[in-house]
């Protein structure tokens, strides 16, 4: 039957020795064709061959077989890109030749079913358009074959469909190919997606989230194309399931591993930027794996890691990764090269966030350090697990920890033997004060003398330090550097011990600190909890005007909200920044003394 103008026509249940050749000059009117019951195709190839048309509709209402494996025959062929071809149900099999191929046009199947051992439905040629919705497609079994083969440039949509193959589900080679949902199995050990310099797309469907699994491959087989997860579950029982040899965006989803020795994302040589920005990494040995990426670049900008045994992430040797700000979970990180000093990170540069991304070494004897230069470049590096601590108040404390010296924080963890040096910094608003030396603290009650200049040096015992700058004059609060009232005597004393008998002599006679210390009835607190408590006790335990919320104190502990609100009101003690109070930071026995003093003489305690 040859059709050459628009109209109804039917294919009526039988078996055709010949073929349907659409051929349309005029293409205003629409060419509509019934299928009217089972066909089986023994004539020309194909069945249906679209060299000229506008707008054919193929409805098999009747979801009527099409026979194309008694005698090896193609369902269809479109080869006019002005052609608007929409095919309705049905179910239609092919042996030894594709089921449908379109070389130009466009191609729209809804809710049809197909089955064949070549591609169901082969999309070549950068005027060809295929979008399937729903339906059902199974590719048996044929040398490098799938249900769905995309090249030349073609774009193919794939909505909310089920595909089961031997082989591979989308073969993409130069070609865009976006799934929305759908229900994608591979089970002869081949990829669900192979995307060989190509575009690719998974998203949410409207009907179905999305769920793609591989069986003894990796479910996407990424070679140097691009691939962008938005959403839907990938996973696979293969070395990894994500095979990444290009550029990959994660923005959403799911890449699991059944294989307890799999790898989510395995990102292997310089092929293409991967951004990892949200979704979920879970059930592997390693989450994801970096080795040999030459020029290339690996960022997480987000994304949640779930039960991976080994590491989150694994770094092959010399590899780093960028880690953005708007990283907030926690990542185990392994390497295959661990020293002193291998940077974990990449550099960045007037941006200070890297110390506070919660990162830790699966590296035996390193933790994860942080360095940040004076250059404002900061990073993160393999540092010696072993050490403790160096509390530096008005001071600034440097080593060299394996990445060139840098200043220490309190999460800073610093060898027995380091090398540190600490230098005084005048504290904010005490412009005038002098230096008077130095308080030093070791956690084992030993004593550590650094002498009387402002920059000194020590040796890092075994146990954590507390190192203090003192100074007499200016305008600083001694238990709040930065804000409150003033001390006539003493200024700028913060969260540490004090000792030492010079320093002591400076400031016995002035406060009373002599008498206050050797009072039985006085006990020294070692933090601001215990220091609150204290005073407001000894005052008898006054009501505060307001009992506030603070984010570091349980609600349920009334006695220490009650304290620490009543010492701010009265001016004794500050928040230390909004709603914290930092309770558990460090008091001298100086500290304790001036406020004690202070509130004395304002006669809130006897």
């Amino acid at each position: 039957m040859k059709i050459t103008e628009g109209g109804n026509y039917e294919i009526p249940e039988e078996t055709y020795t010949g073929n349907v050749t659409i051929d349309v000059t005029d293409t205003k009117e629409p060419v509509n064709i019934t299928i009217k019951g089972n066909v089986k195709v023994t004539g020309s190839d194909p069945f249906i061959d679209v060299v000229k048309a506008g707008v054919v509709n193929i409805n098999n209402e009747g979801n009527y077989e099409v026979d194309g494996v008694t005698v090896a025959r193609h369902f269809m062929y479109v080869k006019d890109a002005a052609a608007q071809v929409t095919i309705t149900k049905g179910r239609y099999k092919s042996v030894t030749f594709n089921t449908i191929m379109v070389w130009a046009g466009t191609l729209i199947v809804n809710d049809a079913e197909m089955e064949s051992n070549c591609y169901c439905i082969y999309a070549g040629g950068s005027s060809s358009n295929v979008t399937v919705n729903r339906g059902k497609y199974t590719h048996t079994n044929l040398k490098d074959r799938s249900a769905f083969f995309c090249e030349g440039g073609s774009s193919v949509t794939l909505n909310d469909v089920t595909a089961t193959s031997v082989k591979t589900v989308v073969i993409n080679n130069a070609s865009t190919v976006t799934v929305n949902g759908g229900d994608f199995k591979t089970t002869g050990s081949n990829s669900c997606f192979v995307n060989s310099s190509a575009n690719l797309t998974i998203n949410k469907g409207a009907t179905t989230e999305g769920n793609f699994e591989s069986e003894g491959a990796s479910c996407i087989n990424n070679n140097w194309g691009r691939v962008e997860i938005n959403d839907g579950t990938i996973t696979s029982d293969a070395d990894c399931t994500i095979k990444n040899r290009g550029g990959l965006r994660m923005n959403g989803g799911t890449v699991a591993t059944s294989n307890a020795e799999g790898t989510g994302i395995d990102c292997n040589g310089d092929f293409g930027d991967t951004q990892i920005n949200g979704g979920t990494i879970k059930g592997g040995k390693d989450g994801i794996r970096l080795a040999d990426l030459g020029s290339s670049e690996v960022t997480l900008k987000n994304a949640a890691f779930e039960n991976n045994t080994q590491s989150n992430i694994h770094l092959g040797e010399g590899q780093t990764i960028n880690i953005k700000k708007t990283f907030t979970g926690t990542a185990t990180i392994l390497t295959d090269d661990p020293s002193r000093g291998r940077h974990i990170t990449l550099e960045n540069e007037d941006l200070s966030y890297q110390n506070k991304l919660k990162l830790f070494s699966m590296n035996s004897g390193y933790i994860i350090g942080y360095k940040r230069g004076d250059d404002g470049v900061e990073y993160r590096y393999l540092a010696d697990a072993n050490g403790n601590i160096v509390n530096a108040v008005n001071a600034k404390a440097t080593a060299d920890l394996g990445a060139g010296e840098q200043e220490l924080d309190t999460a800073t963890v610093v060898p027995e033997n380091t090398t540190v040096t600490v230098t005084a910094n005048l504290p904010e608003g005490a412009e005038g004060a002098e230096f008077l030396g130095w308080s030093a603290v070791r956690d084992d009650g030993k004593e550590l003398d650094l002498g009387d200049d402002q920059t000194a040096q020590f040796k890092m015992p075994g146990c954590n330090v507390t190192v203090e700058a003192l100074y007499q004059g200016g305008n600083v609060d001694p238990v709040n550097p930065g804000g409150g009232s003033s001390s006539d005597v003493v200024a700028g004393i913060a969260a540490v011990a004090l000792t030492g008998a010079a320093v002591w002599g400076i400031y016995e006679t002035g406060t009373g600190i002599y008498r206050v210390l050797n009072m039985p009835d006085v006990p020294m607190p070692s933090n601001r909890a215990g220091l609150a408590t204290l005073i407001w006790e000894k005052a008898g335990c006054p009501e505060p005007q307001t009992v506030k919320s603070f984010s570091d104190i349980d609600d349920a502990d009334l006695h220490l909200r009650q304290a620490a609100s009543w010492m701010e009101e009265q001016g004794l003690m500050d928040d230390v920044k909004e709603n914290e109070f930092r309770p558990y930071r460090y008091v001298t026995k100086l500290q304790t003394c001036l406020v004690w003093d202070k509130a004395k003489e304002e006669s809130l305690i006897s």
